[in-house]
């Protein structure tokens, strides 16, 4: 599965997003087939319901068009936001306020972040308030800062782990577009389309994974489009909802 990230940003999605959502419906419009118009996912800000509601109908129109767009919420769920660090009570409220999104916006999955630091915690005391009510299905982590070591509550070859037995924690692997990474460390952060593939095609099968999307280092919806042509045929591309349906019905 591929997120197209940085949907929090209410700017983004005024210009660069809404750009990315207009090419896309135009892609799919000239070629209907998986190769061109394949399963995306977008982070996009809850909020935008009352800022911009206008927009945020626009976004759904538009992907009503293509058939195969869809929406999670963007990190960390209600609000940019790391919440492993918040009290237990503010855990509750905000868990409260991210299955209230997911209801409006029709969506099981969450994008959510936390700081290196924070993980075990977030195993341990905020990741189990999503089983309670199983709106959330799916939730998709990133690492903060992005360019260190994936967090240690997965091991080499784990790409996600369960969370009670109806909520998929999936692994951290974010793409930044295919620029020179100045960072250190963050070469990973940075591979050529040739690169990525070369790492996708290269898991082994059945694995159930997710890549998520900034435009930092030059990321584009161009190069989702030429990143799934150089996928090999055992590579499927699926929706958010499906791949955590694929982690739960494994357990």
């Amino acid at each position: 599965m591929f997120v197209m990230g940085d949907g929090d940003n209410v700017a983004f999605l005024k210009s660069s997003r809404r750009q990315w959502m207009q090419k896309r419906v135009d892609l799919c419009a000239e070629d209907s087939s998986y190769l061109g118009c394949f399963p995306l996912a977008w982070s996009l800000s809850p909020h935008l319901v009352h800022l911009a509601p206008d927009w945020f109908d626009w976004y759904y129109e538009k992907a009503a068009e293509t058939g195969h767009d869809y929406f999670m919420l963007p990190p960390s769920g209600d609000l940019y936001s790391y919440p492993a660090e918040f009290s237990a009570e503010n855990q509750d409220k905000f868990v409260h306020n991210v299955e209230t999104d997911c209801q409006i916006m029709s969506t099981t999955g969450i994008v959510e972040w936390e700081w290196i630091s924070h993980w075990k915690s977030a195993l341990e005391n905020y990741y189990p308030r999503y089983t309670a009510n199983g709106i959330v299905k799916g939730i998709f982590t990133v690492n903060v800062p992005y360019n260190l070591p994936t967090p240690t509550i997965f091991k080499h070859d784990e790409y996600y782990k369960m969370v009670g037995d109806n909520v998929a924690l999936f692994k951290p692997r974010e793409w930044r577009g295919t620029g020179d990474g100045e960072v250190p460390f963050s070469h990973h952060n940075f591979l050529t389309v040739d690169e990525m593939a070369a790492e996708i095609n290269g898991y082994a099968l059945g694995t159930v994974t997710y890549v998520y999307l900034t435009s930092d280092g030059g990321g584009s919806i161009d190069n989702v489009y030429d990143l799934v042509k150089e996928l090999d045929e055992h590579v499927l591309v699926v929706n958010q909802d499906t791949l955590a349906d694929l982690a739960i019905q494994r357990g």
